[in-house]
């Protein structure tokens, strides 16, 4: 029987084939996987669907492009005004722009689904139709920017322009679904994970994939031109796919931090490749650290895209990670487990040899801090090797598995050093956080006591915009004693 499917996965039937105008008829009804609700959003349904009928004039009797138009913009509150000022926020203020301009500046490539320069059009603008702005959006990146600021007093802000966000987003942002809602969830959900509320962020977390595919970003918005008002222009399609990848790459990496399963599948979406768009006017404001445009003209000093793309291929390799070798109903034997784990260091080897030269870097030669996050790879690395490199009774496999675990934490330590000399660890992002945890798990077992020092002390300054990292402190210093732990060299 020939079910309903989308044009890439028709089959390819021959010119005579009595049953080919009727696949094709199928086909026509099944492409359009867009369909209006009862107040004119349109929103994802997929072959299954029950919303999936016959209802043309229906349709049509509801296609106005401005209802699709804003129901894709979402609800942006128009009196929310009055919500900033009982938590003390003048949105026209300038600890609003300070708190902008650090998370550009400081959190931007690690929040690629928000693309900036339609959010700051918009903000900037008249911000009525708005596409890419809400009032709860803009109070999340404010958040965020906030705990990274340099200011004490700009940081005690992140936590009335979180709750602010939270308040907004809670009332208007879960009955009709849009992009800035999707964006604020999860900016949301990685800010609950950094201040230790790891349950909260999971869920804004979930909210906002099932958001993401309840407007259809999984498939590549190419296929709903026709149908979807708000895709004006190559610009709004393009925003579509880099809002996509980016929460394609920050699934697993809440995944990665929380050791659960994956949400978005890489094979469930059909997405472009990402292109790299212009930077817009006057943007040299808002660039991030490392991209201030002084460094050359290479692909990786005019734009975060390169690196983006290339987490999405590390990505893909974290996917099969916890999807083929930690998956709770599979008991694999030792053999498919030692050729599941092969498998997957063999990936990340070739991911990270087969790097551009704008995204390599070395524990030797760490002038390229552009790339810290590929830093993911190798604490990957050791969350895929640790328990091998503990517990394995195979010498070899042992001794492998440590030798992975010991270089990805001594690359750690080195991007550690360079950061905070260079930086300073108060702005440090939450991936590194999660590396410094990783790699205190394997020098404590595997390093030295010097090394195991140095990485807790620089939790230890990371406390101070993460609460997370002042958990996890807490937690590593209840573990055992070193004196207590097998000794290294018997283990290599």
């Amino acid at each position: 029987m020939l079910l309903s499917l989308p044009a890439d996965q028709l089959p390819n039937l021959p010119a005579d084939d009595q049953g080919q105008q009727e696949a094709l008829k199928i086909h026509e009804r099944s492409s359009t996987n867009l369909e209006l609700d009862l107040d004119g959003s349109l929103i994802f349904h997929g072959a299954t669907s029950i919303y999936r009928v016959e209802s043309h004039g229906y349709s049509q009797s509801r296609r106005n492009p401005l209802l699709s138009w804003a129901g894709q913009a979402g609800s942006v509150v128009t009196n929310f005004e009055h919500v900033l000022e009982h938590f003390g926020i003048s949105s026209e203020g300038d600890v609003v722009i300070r708190a902008l301009t650090d998370f550009f500046r400081w959190q931007y490539p690690y929040f690629m689904f928000v693309y900036r320069e339609a959010f700051l059009r918009d903000h900037f603008g008249d911000r009525k139709d708005c596409k890419y702005w809400s009032a709860a959006l803009l109070m999340a990146l404010c958040a965020l920017g906030a705990m990274v600021a340099s200011d004490d007093k700009q940081r005690r802000l992140s936590e009335q322009f979180f709750l602010a966000a939270e308040s907004i987003i809670m009332v208007s942002g879960l009955a009709k679904p849009s992009i800035p809602t999707v964006q604020t969830f999860l900016c949301l959900a990685f800010y609950e994970i950094g201040r230790g509320n790891l349950s909260k962020g999971w869920s804004f977390s979930g909210i906002a994939f099932r958001m993401a595919q309840d407007l259809g970003l999984q498939r590549d918005p190419d296929n709903w031109v026709p149908h979807d008002a708000s895709l004006g222009t190559h610009e709004d399609s393009e925003i579509r796919r880099r809002i996509y990848w980016g929460c394609y790459n920050s699934d697993k990496l809440i995944s990665l931090i929380l050791g659960r399963p994956v949400h978005l599948v890489y094979d469930a979406a059909k997405v472009d490749a990402l292109k790299i768009l212009p930077d817009g006017p006057a943007m040299e404001y808002w660039r991030p650290v490392g991209f201030e445009g002084n460094g050359g003209d290479t692909m990786g000093c005019i734009s975060n895209i390169p690196f983006v793309q290339e987490q999405i291929r590390l990505s893909r390799i974290v996917e099969s990670l916890m999807t083929v070798l930690f998956p709770l109903r599979i008991n694999q034997d030792a053999i498919s487990r030692t050729s599941n784990l092969d498998k997957l260091n063999l990936e990340l080897l070739r991911w990270q040899e087969s790097l551009p030269s704008f995204a390599k870097w070395t524990r030797w030669d760490m002038t390229n801090l552009n790339a810290v996050p590929g830093l993911i790879a190798v604490h990957a690395r050791i969350a895929l090797n640790h328990d091998n490199a503990v517990a394995s009774h195979q010498e070899t496999e042992r001794s492998s598995s440590c030798q992975f675990c010991t270089t990805s934490a001594q690359n750690i330590i080195t991007l550690v050093r360079t950061y905070r000399v260079k930086y300073n660890l108060r702005h440090s992002a939450l991936v590194l956080v999660y590396a410094c945890v990783q790699a205190i798990r394997v020098v404590s077992i595997l390093g030295t006591p010097e090394e195991e020092e140095y990485l807790t002390q620089a939790l230890g300054e990371c406390s101070g915009t993460w609460a997370l990292a002042s958990q996890m402190q807490l937690r590593l210093a209840f573990m055992p004693s070193r004196s207590s732990k097998p000794d290294p060299s018997s283990q290599v």
